[in-house]
């Protein structure tokens, strides 16, 4: 349990000092730990809670027309792919963590851009919910959608909170109707919560004190710590 706290303390820093991240970090980690499946049934609500009170902390930046823009395809999606998961063998699970984790690392990189128009966003965000309800990884998979309208600093962090609030309430719900979310969870589940909300908390000081190309640093190590994370899971 103490490796849980530590896990939910980095991944809130890392995501409210970055903008993401720290999520795709916290499931791949609690993939290798625990399996893909209940890694992504322990971590989702955590994580959605961790949101909340992120997008509470900076509410006053949040883009809302961008926000529920996106919201509005992230939570069907999120929730058809939330049903779809105890279909999918635990391997293929473990396989699309990496895949994302591989897009990832080629956006970091500059090797792979997303430029979507307003009218495109509820598209794209019905494809990021089915994809983050089967792998996890929603903050990178949003991030290139905010930046391609501008969003920066506080704004992006703030909104793509605000975004993965409502993409977990939809996988959620697909995990709760698929007999995923089990009560003997709900430990680990506390644990993580606890060790997020004091890493959020932690990190608003931090965040103003970080130059902008140690975020870009901080962002590629944790891609580049999931890609190995996944990795093991699939070979191992």
């Amino acid at each position: 349990m103490s490796l849980l706290l530590a896990l939910g303390i980095a991944a809130g820093i890392l995501t409210t000092i970055a903008g993401m991240g720290g999520g795709l970090l916290l499931v791949s980690v609690v993939g290798v730990l625990r399996g893909p499946h209940e890694a992504l049934a322990i971590t989702s609500p955590a994580l959605m809670l961790s949101n909340v009170q992120r997008t509470w902390m900076y509410r006053a930046s949040v883009d809302k027309r961008v926000a529920m823009l996106v919201a509005a395809g992230t939570a069907p999606g999120a929730l058809i792919g939330g049903l779809l998961l105890t279909r999918l063998p635990g391997a293929l699970v473990t396989a699309l963590l990496l895949a994302t984790t591989v897009i990832a690392l080629l956006r970091a990189r500059g090797l792979v851009t997303l430029r979507v128009g307003r009218g495109a966003l509820f598209a794209a965000g019905s494809a990021i919910g089915a994809l983050a309800a089967t792998s996890g990884g929603a903050g990178f998979l949003i991030a290139p959608l905010l930046m391609s309208r501008g969003l920066r600093g506080e704004a992006y962090v703030a909104t793509i909170s605000c975004c993965a609030v409502v993409l977990h309430l939809g996988r959620l719900l697909g995990y709760g109707l698929s007999g995923l979310m089990h009560v003997e969870l709900l430990p680990a589940t506390g644990v993580l919560v606890t060790g997020l909300l004091l890493g959020n908390v932690g990190a608003r000081w931090l965040r103003t004190q970080v130059p902008a190309g140690v975020e870009a640093k901080l962002e590629l190590a944790a891609l580049l710590t999931t890609a190995f994370c996944s990795l093991v899971g699939v070979v191992s």
